[in-house]
């Protein structure tokens, strides 16, 4: 069990830092970060919604998945499986109805459904019971 516990620490971690690099992006530049997707920001509510969506709640994910690296894994574990999911989720269903998109956005699903599945199964170990040695 100390080394799965271990291993979410890292993983953790990583996402919280992942995380924390998008929402710093995102409060400092949003239009760089929807330059990415060749979205143009014409507005300051435009401005404002990408600053509190990408930035604002990558950032408060960002400060759980590191309190959850050492405080609640599970938990930590849980926002990352269903935040990743929903994002892999809507991503395919994007594939399906829109058609391929650019190769920056597939890398990014390939990316969240790797960190779902992840982030699932790291769940499933720390739920299964402890072995005890004798």
């Amino acid at each position: 069990m100390k080394r799965i516990n271990t291993i979410c620490k890292v993983v953790l971690i990583i996402l919280g830092l992942a995380f924390l690099n998008t929402a710093i992006q995102a409060i400092v530049n949003p239009q760089a970060t929807m330059d990415f997707v060749e979205v143009v920001l014409g507005n300051v509510s435009a401005k404002s919604s990408i600053r509190s969506f990408y930035g604002g709640v990558n950032l408060a994910f960002a400060i759980f998945m590191i309190y959850g690296a050492f405080k609640d894994q599970k938990t930590a574990l849980t926002i990352s499986a269903l935040y990743c999911s929903g994002f892999a989720f809507g991503r395919f269903y994007s594939l399906a109805a829109e058609g391929m998109p650019s190769s920056f956005v597939i890398t990014w699903m390939v990316l969240e459904t790797f960190l779902a599945a992840l982030s699932w199964y790291l769940l499933a170990q720390k739920k299964k019971p402890e072995m005890v040695k004798h």
